[in-house]
């Protein structure tokens, strides 16, 4: 697997780290990451959670002011991560929903890729939109890019 370009990791605040966990370890540890206790550093707290099947690390920090986040303001907008499988996202909607976090949409397939896009959108933690999305096309080149290596 080919390292550059590829994100490292994504960090991502919350008013109460603790709280927010109960969605996102579940969630995290669904999709292949591994989820670490929270630790102190630099005046808060933060928890590591990396997936070493990718490389890809999702970070939690608590905030250390509160304010709130706006889905449809200058930052992040929502976080999409793929699906092995649509029975993966439909998993993953099970998961998040019984979880407590508010469905927005899904899953469903959505006119953004040409040969599908099967996803679940959410509120997590702060409002926080989150995405879960299969998509055949991305899933059909990582196995024809493993057998060519």
């Amino acid at each position: 697997m080919e390292l550059q370009g590829t994100i490292n990791h994504i960090a991502l605040t919350v008013s109460d780290l603790d709280g927010a966990l109960k969605l996102f370890g579940p969630l995290l540890e669904a999709l292949g990451y591994t989820v670490t206790k929270p630790f102190p550093y630099n005046e808060t707290r933060l928890c590591v959670n990396v997936n070493m099947n990718n490389g890809i690390a999702i970070n939690i920090w608590e905030a250390k002011q509160q304010h709130p986040f706006e889905v449809y303001e200058p930052g992040l907008h929502h976080l999409a991560l793929n699906a092995g499988s649509r029975q993966q996202v439909d998993e993953i909607h099970t998961l998040v929903k019984g979880l407590g976090a508010t469905i927005l949409d899904g899953p469903a397939e959505f006119p953004f890729a040409d040969t599908g896009y099967y996803a679940v959108y959410f509120l997590g933690p702060d409002n926080l939109k989150f995405e879960v999305v299969y998509m055949p096309e991305l899933d059909l080149a990582v196995q024809q890019k493993e057998k060519n290596v």
